[in-house]
């Protein structure tokens, strides 16, 4: 399989790293030399430096070759005209990333196809979705559904507390719950990442990783204090670009009173022109006083998503000392991941790369795919697929199956029905299985999807 990626930014990079990994044939493009270089330094991969509006430079890439195309620069013009260019030239799929919805807003008159398009990913748009999604869960750290939300992930710290504390897997199985949702890795203070066996238990400040039915989660979550199903009434939302106003717009549906703040004015007018319930404010969201003046105190949620990391996280930090129950950022750059979760004053956080990554992954992977997650608290990801009966695993119980280290079968969906899979369970042609893995063992469980 051939890939070729356009934009050498986190996305881009990103996806490309992925792909080479897995050992497919993929080249990055990027119009920055001093990118390309970067990128070639510290990853296996073929780059070229230029336009991905380049015919020429497309066909050095093999364009013709192309089973995916993937057009993720800053520029929607740009990733637009490059697919339409990879159409021309036999690309099979084709993905553009396209913040603005000017372009296809009335599909009568223009709609992707017309540029060769198959799928259109919108960052802002997901990003903002993903924010207001945490904020019915305001203990969890991570919150990812499948099977139109009937199996849920969700990633929580376990304070002192907390009855799980000392707990060992095997401990758990008196629970009611324990039977219907499995515990897929655990996080230690230190930074390492465990998948759990019976004999691995659960400590103070560990964060743990599990998914199961949404009843059995919820059920869950009861037992832990943790809470979930919250409908916020009032929320502060920092940013007035497109990621906050689709933030606000959302909120708006659903009758949340919102304030949207920005520092600069123009902005503010601009959303303020686009919002219709919405209270648009212009002021130094770092300031503790002007915070206080627009009632952090008294908001049950506090958004920050200016697109500057630094302030981002400072105006949770400020907001949280000063009154907010909850509060979440975005992140631009993923070298700050790992840290965020030690700063207790952060409840969540967003990465903008990785929710685009988790929407295109689907179609980078091998194996009869649904859907796939990267997860933002850990490297991991959790994968959604289907048994087609000529596949490795089709036929086998899930105790023969040899599955490699730091994976896992989390649970199985068969007839719409969520089980969790047991050593003795048979896996049949037709079951949607949803697989959690370190990004070391994810090759080998595509190989156990493929096809014999």
């Amino acid at each position: 399989m051939k890939a070729i990626v356009v934009g050498a930014g986190e996305i881009g990079r990103h996806l490309a790293k992925v792909l080479a990994s897995e050992g497919r044939d993929t080249v990055l493009i990027d119009q920055s030399e001093g990118v390309r270089q970067h990128v070639q330094e510290s990853a296996d991969i073929m780059t070229l430096q230029g336009s991905g509006t380049s015919s020429m430079l497309l066909k050095e890439a093999g364009i013709s070759d192309a089973d995916l195309f993937i057009a993720v620069t800053d520029s929607d013009k740009v990733n637009i005209i490059a697919c339409a260019i990879a159409n021309q030239n036999g690309a099979k799929t084709k993905v553009a990333r396209v913040s603005s919805t000017e372009y296809f807003n009335n599909e009568e008159i223009l709609k992707p196809s017309d540029f060769g398009i198959d799928i259109l990913i919108n960052p802002e748009k997901l990003s903002a979705n993903e924010f207001v999604r945490l904020l019915s869960f305001p203990d969890t750290r991570e919150f990812v559904e499948f099977e139109n939300g009937k199996i849920q992930l969700v990633a929580f710290n376990v304070d002192s507390n907390n009855p799980l504390v000392g707990k060992s897997m095997g401990n758990l199985v008196g629970y009611s719950w324990a039977s219907k949702l499995r515990f897929t890795a655990i996080k230690r203070p230190d930074g390492e990442t465990v998948i759990p066996t019976g004999r691995d238990s659960i400590q103070k400040a560990d964060e743990v990783f599990v998914i199961g039915s949404r009843e059995a989660i919820n059920e869950m979550l009861d037992f832990c204090n943790v809470a979930y199903g919250v409908k916020p009434h009032r929320v502060i939302v920092v940013g007035a670009n497109r990621v906050g106003i689709y933030i606000a717009q959302s909120l708006e549906i659903n009758g949340i009173d919102t304030k949207l703040v920005d520092k600069n004015l123009d902005r503010a007018e601009i959303a303020s022109g686009v919002l219709g319930k919405s209270t648009v404010l212009c002021g130094d969201y770092l300031d503790p006083l002007f915070l206080d003046e627009i009632g952090v105190k008294d908001v049950d949620g506090f958004i920050s998503v200016t697109g500057h990391d630094e302030d981002d996280i400072m105006a949770c930090v400020t907001a949280k000392q000063n009154g907010a129950k909850y509060v979440s950022a975005l992140i631009q750059q993923p070298r700050y991941l790992p840290i965020l979760a030690d700063i207790p004053l952060l409840d969540a956080v967003v990465s903008r790369h990785l929710v685009a990554v988790s929407e295109i992954l689907h179609l980078v992977r091998r194996g009869h795919i649904i859907s796939a997650a990267s997860l933002h608290e850990i490297e991991a990801e959790v994968l959604e697929m289907i048994v087609d009966p000529g596949t490795k695993i089709a036929g086998k119980t899930v105790s023969s199956i040899r599955f490699p280290d730091h994976a896992l079968i989390a649970a199985i969906v068969r007839r719409g029905i969520h089980t969790v899979a047991t050593g003795d369970l048979t896996i049949l042609p037709g079951d949607h299985v949803i697989v959690f893995s370190l990004p070391d063992a994810i090759s080998k469980v595509e190989e156990l999807f493929l096809e014999k």
